[in-house]
């Protein structure tokens, strides 16, 4: 079990910048905010998504801001060592994070993560993506109703990000709904879980839906076939796969990321925040930038964010009771 001692113990040089001047009164005042660098910690390790959406934020919110926002990464169990850290770090507006429906809503209520929606500010969601599958592209299954309907007498394998990441309870959810299980195999990333679908090692592979346009070549070739992704109408990065609901499955489901601060952060401070991103994503430029990369912006304020996070922890506790995930 990941206890709060043990994450304090994992804190690097990069956690020690974050954590400075933890006590002690604020340096400046809220309505003179921001005067100095805002370093945003990033839970997990450069390349993958969470980092992606994090280095693409960056770059703009220094803009809207007047100030540098210097990324920090903290890899580590599932994402809870560098949220654990912000959770401690100084409630003033300079220390922010990355956070994801998983790490926010699934994560805390696994283990003791020394975090949970207590100890965190919710700022403002930014981008999300539509949950999907795919399988390999000789694989026997060529629709979503053709691998349900194999799950029934089969036991077949999968893979995706890590477990309890966004794409394994999405999976997850919609195997129990459908009323069929799968093995699970583990990978560190939707890379490595890529590779044993091709590999063969597992059937098939669920997966935000920013992972599968790149596998496809301009004439629409790939080693991949994507079954469908859990969207509430076609994904216009990919507009030949059809939604879940199209092939009679009424299920939806989206992963998303989103900026997240220690508890206590000032209402003024908040609000310059949620506003300088507000700015952001809705600016044009964002958007066609994150067109590269297969993101949807998907701004939320800081009380709807709060309350997403905890409609999508109610709807992910059944799964990880049945998952035998949940703690005790």
């Amino acid at each position: 079990m990941l206890t709060f001692r043990r994450i304090a113990g994992a804190f690097g040089t990069c956690a020690a910048l974050a954590l400075a001047g933890v006590t002690g009164p604020t340096q400046s005042l809220a309505q003179d905010y921001p005067t100095k660098p805002v370093q945003m910690i990033v839970p997990f390790s450069q390349g993958g998504a969470t980092d992606q959406v994090a280095r693409l934020m960056a770059q703009p919110l220094e803009a809207a801001l007047g100030q540098p926002v210097i990324i920090v990464n903290q890899p580590g169990a599932g994402g809870a060592i560098g949220l654990a850290n912000l959770a401690m770090a100084r409630a003033d507006g300079y220390f922010v994070a990355i956070g994801s429906d998983s790490t926010l809503g699934a994560r805390p209520m696994m283990s003791e993560t020394g975090y949970d929606l207590s100890s965190l500010t919710m700022i403002a969601r930014l981008v999300e993506i539509p949950s999907g599958v795919a399988v390999r592209a000789d694989s026997p299954y060529k629709t979503l109703a053709e691998l349900v309907e194999a799950l029934k007498t089969e036991r077949l394998t999968y893979s995706g990000s890590g477990i309890a990441s966004g794409p394994h309870l999405a999976m997850a959810a919609f195997l129990a709904q459908q009323g069929v299980t799968a093995t699970f195999v583990n990978s560190d990333s939707n890379q490595d879980g890529l590779v044993k679908l091709l590999s063969g090692e597992v059937q098939f592979l669920t997966g935000g839906g920013s992972n599968f346009p790149a596998l496809f070549s301009e004439s629409g070739e790939s080693d991949i076939r994507v079954l469908g992704l859990a969207a509430e109408e076609r994904w216009p990065f990919m507009p030949d796969v059809p939604t879940y609901r199209e092939q009679g499955f009424d299920y939806i489901n989206s992963q998303w990321f989103g900026i997240v601060a220690p508890a206590g952060v000032p209402p003024e401070v908040v609000a310059k925040l949620s506003s300088a991103v507000a700015e952001v994503v809705g600016s044009d430029a964002f958007k066609e930038r994150m067109k590269e990369f297969f993101f949807n912006p998907a701004y939320l304020d800081s009380e709807d964010m709060l309350a997403r996070v905890i409609a999508d922890s109610e709807a992910v506790r059944p799964v990880l009771m049945e998952l035998g995930l949940l703690k005790k």
